[in-house]
């Protein structure tokens, strides 16, 4: 459904170019989920921002059904808006605290144009599991997961077939966060969905994900099925983050080797020469500091970006 080709966002600064993304590619499957995992600043939520182009690129492409969405007039992107949504990551924030639940989940139709049935109305509750009864109340009177709901509600109420899901457990508590990713399964598979699943927890990530992209400085430096990537993780940046992954087992907690990263996290305005992480790889080579490795195919459907490979 979704193809990213050579995506690059990058926001001018006084002090120079911040290069949130740089040079992105990849594909997202039809009915799928891909998880898109990485450290606080590495572009997670500009990508997902440029995929529903709330954001314009500073160069790229991508792809909705065949269609490059950077080139649709004013008129087109709003019907394509139909299409595309987005869950955010705050409950608290992205709710308008003037507005009932019922506004809030309805204002999508407003916009559109499209009558608010009351019918249309109470099943949009009841599919995220509200209350209808509770259409009425304000943001502050709802729990946090509650909030999260309504936010889900207002995202599907025009039958979007592709949402960007941005962190949109972590403002949750623990458990709150199990139920509202079972909430989007079952949401998926009942309307046959299409997700990007982003998300700092990589146990939730591995859960819910089919594939999962990981990123660092504004790359993806390794993308494979889930299961494959949990496995049998390829690049040294995609270990360390496994490897921090607490063990429910004291015993094998214990047990368990932490890759701990040294060096420092280079900034996003002055990127090292060569590969971004050259500054922090245990298996740091001389051609990793002048050379930037592509992402290739190193098993099938599994692929890296580390000169280990090339």
């Amino acid at each position: 459904m979704i193809i990213i080709k050579n995506l690059k966002k990058y926001f001018p600064t006084a002090q120079g170019l911040l290069k949130a993304v740089d040079d992105v590619s990849f594909e997202i499957p039809t009915g799928q989920t891909v998880g898109l995992v990485g450290e606080s600043g590495c572009g997670k939520s500009t990508l997902g921002r440029l995929l529903l182009r709330l954001y314009e690129p500073t160069s790229g492409e991508v792809e909705f059904n065949g269609t490059n969405i950077f080139d649709l007039s004013t008129s087109q992107l709003k019907n394509w808006r139909k299409e595309a949504q987005m869950i955010f990551q705050d409950p608290y924030a992205s709710l308008n605290p003037r507005m009932t639940a019922e506004d809030i989940i309805t204002e999508p139709l407003k916009i559109h144009r499209i009558k608010a049935e009351p019918a249309t109305v109470e099943e949009a509750f009841q599919q995220v599991s509200l209350n209808p009864h509770y259409r009425s109340h304000y943001p502050h009177e709802f729990s946090g997961g509650q909030r999260q709901r309504i936010g889900i509600a207002r995202a599907l109420i025009l039958n979007p077939r592709f949402l960007v899901c941005d962190e949109p457990i972590a403002a949750l508590d623990v458990s709150v966060q199990a139920q509202v990713v079972n909430l989007l399964k079952e949401l998926q598979q009942k309307m046959g969905l299409t997700y990007l699943f982003i998300s700092h927890d990589l146990r939730m990530v591995r859960y819910i994900a089919d594939q999962v992209a990981v990123m660092y400085l504004g790359k993806i430096v390794e993308q494979a099925p889930t299961e494959l990537l949990y496995t049998n993780p390829l690049h040294p940046y995609t270990q360390a983050l496994l490897s921090a992954i607490p063990l429910p087992d004291p015993i094998q907690e214990k047990k368990r080797t932490r890759i701990v990263l040294s060096g420092e996290i280079p900034s996003p305005l002055h990127p090292p020469p060569g590969c971004a992480f050259c500054t922090r790889c245990p298996h740091v080579m001389d051609i990793c500091k002048v050379k930037a490795p592509p992402l290739i195919q190193i098993t099938p459907g599994h692929k890296a970006a580390c000169h280990l490979f090339n």
